[in-house]
């Protein structure tokens, strides 16, 4: 059964999937299978079926005999994500700019100026960050390597979203230079440079979470 051209499973998912990283769904709260299945009018199968890839990408646990919550983080195992966020990233920038086309390099220009302009407008400057990075490792030839990326991301949306509703003007000032410069390492094929830009990019935003652990009793 499909939506349009798209799976079932794909749909629900992917509403699913916006209604945790978005807050509507918080983190522990109960995801019932009847009640998402009425909601889309749909059946209990792709529902369940959703609902495991949820639980593959890290943002529900399924509890036999109890069913299905929105998982939750603690700092320490989102401080984890982040550390293999700064080892791997790096890697996938510096395996992607050899490989831009030029329509790619368009599409970073044209996302970090969009991203800039949503500054001090928080849900849609988190949407505008995301993309911009994903764009710069559009270059990567290892599918699994995107989709361990894409999968950190997932997992902890709902606490970058919560964390910059502390940014101050001069974070985001800061968060648009260090953007700036990657965007030149990737247009560039600064491969090397990148890796750097990279990592000290997701560092900071570790260190920054470190100073706000109380996000996680929320």
């Amino acid at each position: 059964m499909t939506m349009g051209r798209e799976p079932m499973t794909q749909v629900v998912a992917r509403h699913l999937r916006d209604a945790i990283q978005s807050g509507e769904l918080e983190p522990g709260a109960r995801v019932g299978q009847e009640s998402v299945a009425t909601e889309l009018g749909v059946s209990r199968i792709p529902v369940r079926e959703a609902l495991r890839q949820l639980e593959s990408e890290g943002l529900v646990v399924i509890v036999p005999n109890s069913g299905a919550k929105v998982a939750v983080l603690d700092f320490e195992e989102c401080a984890e994500i982040y550390k293999m966020r700064e080892r791997l990233e790096p890697l996938a920038f510096a395996e992607s700019v050899g490989r831009l086309t030029d329509e790619q390099k368009d599409d970073i220009t044209r996302l970090r100026l969009e991203l800039e302009a949503q500054t001090g407008h928080a849900q849609a400057y988190l949407e505008g960050d995301r993309r911009f990075h994903l764009a710069c490792y559009a270059g990567v030839a290892t599918p699994r390597m995107l989709k361990m990326i894409v999968d950190f991301w997932n997992t902890t949306q709902r606490y970058r979203r919560i964390l910059i509703g502390t940014f101050s003007d001069e974070d985001y000032d800061l968060n648009n230079f260090e953007h700036r410069l990657i965007a030149e390492a990737a247009l560039n094929g600064w491969g090397r440079r990148g890796e750097d830009l990279i990592r000290m990019h997701i560092e900071r935003s570790r260190f920054r979470l470190s100073h706000h652990q109380d996000l996680f009793n929320r």
